[in-house]
């Protein structure tokens, strides 16, 4: 199964490892989307920046809210 994993993140910079890593310890994700949801504070951004594009697809948006955010992570997802 081709599972994908949306993580809508907005200043969370010093969550975004341990959520990443959680994910990842299940196994079950084949695919990580974090969406970077306009984010004001500039670790944040970093961090995101920061990841192996590689390993996940980072979306950075404009601030619209967690629903919108999520739904992007949707539509970039390749998986289920």
């Amino acid at each position: 199964m081709n599972l994908s994993v949306i993580i809508p993140v907005y200043n969370e910079a010093h969550n975004i490892h341990e959520i990443v890593k959680r994910v990842q310890a299940t196994k079950l994700a084949s695919e990580i989307v974090i969406v970077d949801d306009g984010s004001k504070d500039p670790l944040t951004r970093a961090v995101v920046d920061g990841l192996d594009r590689q390993r996940f697809k980072v979306i950075v948006q404009p601030n619209m809210g967690l629903a919108k955010a999520r739904n992007n992570g949707v539509a970039h997802a390749s998986g289920q």
